[in-house]
């Protein structure tokens, strides 16, 4: 491996400066023993057979001479050449030494460099000539600040590395956060409905490319703007209120209309404040143009109510023939039978068009009240009366608590739809033997109504749908399939519209208790 490296050897080999050393010794030995040997002769007379005294002078002032220029040239080369190179080659094995523990320097060739450099150091330290040298006090400087400088650069060297692992994690992330965003607009831009958000004061900073269909207008026209200033019709954000789950929330409904008119449509809007700490930081709006569903609500309604009229004076007329055809009993058995199914479908249909008038007028917001004194002890009477045949027919017993007999100012028509929905369905939904409870009292300006059975009860499940339109219970059609589900979707209108309440309390197969809360007078 290290004839791999032998051209990074120095030009300057060890070896030469223990041969210079040599030679130092055998000149300074050689002239030792000429001095030595002119001295004696000189004193014994010896020199005389060889030499003049003139010759012999001369000779040892040469000698003297080229001693002392021995010397100092053996000196002169010594702090000239040999410490200089001394001290670099120090250097330089400590420079090797600390390099060789780099990962990325070749080791081989370093550790190669650093083992010669110390063997040329002590083949140096063991000569004559530099056994006693030191390395100076400049040198250890240098060598110390190296030291510090490659503590250094390792430190630099680390953090270097500790730097790009943080890197390497925050680009990780950048790219999480890249996908997240990814993600979020996809589903964002695949709403079915335009959404629009809001900073608090109003200034639009997100909406989805179904908003940009809806309104017709571009992201760059949109983003930045005040909400106000783009749909001004829109409701305010101070006019927000809680519903049951203590959501803050607003539905509501405005028309829009471009600059261009290009566009002129309705917009359902369903908003929410974003809150956090009681804090309001923003709202979210949901957008729906409802133009062509409104546009066709409405014909079905008119049409509901068209049909519904038209219908009531056949059905009238059905109604009552078929009565004529039950009066006369002269009639065959098989006719009688006929004309009391005639008569049966003809109440049925009759029911079932009040109910479409009344739903109509509720939609159609045409519902006027004419009021009147009504005395409830005597409307119940008579209610109960009405349906006397069936509470018989199933042995239904019916107990009254009436500790507020009236009267109270209300439309007759529509507290009959109130009162005797309700009431007709506890005996409807009883089961045989059962027991209906009906309770009226006052508190305040408002009358109570409670009206309880002990019937099939509501489904826990289904007990949120149970005011919506054309809802039915599944126990509810498993025991009388004949209903339309419009019944308790028009009371919960018109108590509304009466500024009552109505709700109810319900275990399935225990019974149901419908409370109505009503103004003892309602406004016209």
């Amino acid at each position: 491996m290290q004839n791999k490296y032998k051209s990074t050897r120095p030009l300057i080999n060890a070896y030469m400066f223990r041969i210079f050393t040599y030679l130092i010794f055998l000149f300074t030995t050689l002239l030792y023993i000429v001095v030595v040997g002119f001295i004696y002769l000189q004193y014994t007379g010896g020199g005389d057979v060889i030499y003049t005294q003139e010759v012999t002078h001369l000779l040892i002032a040469l000698v003297v001479i080229m001693f002392v220029l021995g010397w100092f040239f053996a000196y002169t080369l010594y702090i000239g050449i040999i410490k200089p190179i001394y001290e670099t080659l120090n250097i330089i094995a400590e420079i090797s030494s600390t390099l060789s523990k780099q990962t990325h320097i070749d080791k081989v060739q370093v550790d190669y460099l650093n083992d010669f450099v110390r063997n040329s150091l002590s083949q140096l330290t063991k000569s004559s000539l530099t056994k006693k040298i030191n390395v100076s006090l400049t040198t250890e400087s240098y060598i110390k600040k190296l030291g510090d400088l490659i503590k250094q650069n390792e430190y630099l060297t680390n953090s270097k590395e500790e730097l790009s692992e943080l890197v390497e994690k925050l680009e990780k992330q950048q790219k999480m956060l890249e996908l997240e965003q990814a993600k979020t607009s996809a589903i964002i831009d695949s709403l079915p409905n335009g959404l629009l958000v809001t900073s608090r004061d109003g200034n639009i900073f997100l909406i989805n490319k179904e908003l940009e269909k809806i309104l017709g207008i571009e992201s760059e026209n949109l983003l930045g703007k005040f909400v106000y200033n783009v749909l001004p019709d829109i409701k305010p954000i101070n006019t927000y209120s809680i519903d049951d789950n203590g959501v803050v929330k607003d539905i509501s409904n405005f028309n829009y209309k471009s600059s261009d008119r290009k566009k002129n449509i309705i917009i359902e809007n369903t908003s929410r404040p974003i809150i956090m700490n009681k804090d309001m930081f923003g709202i979210v709006y949901i957008l729906r143009d409802t133009t062509q569903e409104q546009a066709t609500e409405r014909a079905q309604r008119e049409f509901v109510s068209l049909a519904s009229h038209q219908l009531r004076t056949p059905i009238t007329s059905i109604k009552w023939n078929s009565e004529i055809i039950l009066s006369n009993e002269s009639l065959d058995n098989e006719v009688k039978i006929a004309a009391n199914d005639i008569y049966k479908e003809s109440n049925r249909m009759e029911k079932l068009i009040n109910s479409l008038l009344n739903l109509s007028k509720v939609d159609l917001g045409t519902i006027k009240f004419s009021t009147k004194e009504i005395y409830l002890d005597k409307y119940i009477e008579f209610l109960l009366s009405s349906l006397k045949p069936d509470i018989e027919s199933k042995n239904i017993k019916v107990e009254t608590n009436i500790s507020f007999a009236g009267p109270i100012v209300n439309d007759p028509v529509y507290i009959d739809i109130v009162i005797g929905n309700i009431v007709a369905n506890a005996v409807k939904y009883s089961l045989i033997n059962g027991n209906i409870k009906v309770d009226i009292g006052k508190k305040d300006n408002n009358v109570f109504i409670n009206i309880s059975d002990t019937g099939i009860g509501i489904p826990v499940s289904q007990q949120s749908q149970i005011f919506s339109r054309l809802f039915r219970a599944e126990n509810a059609k498993n025991l009388q399939p004949d209903g339309n589900g419009l019944g308790l979707y028009v009371v919960r209108q018109l108590v509304d519209l009466m500024n009552g309440s109505v709700w109810f309390e319900s275990q399935e197969n225990k019974g149901t208790t419908f409370f109505i809360e009503l103004p003892i007078a309602i406004k016209k």
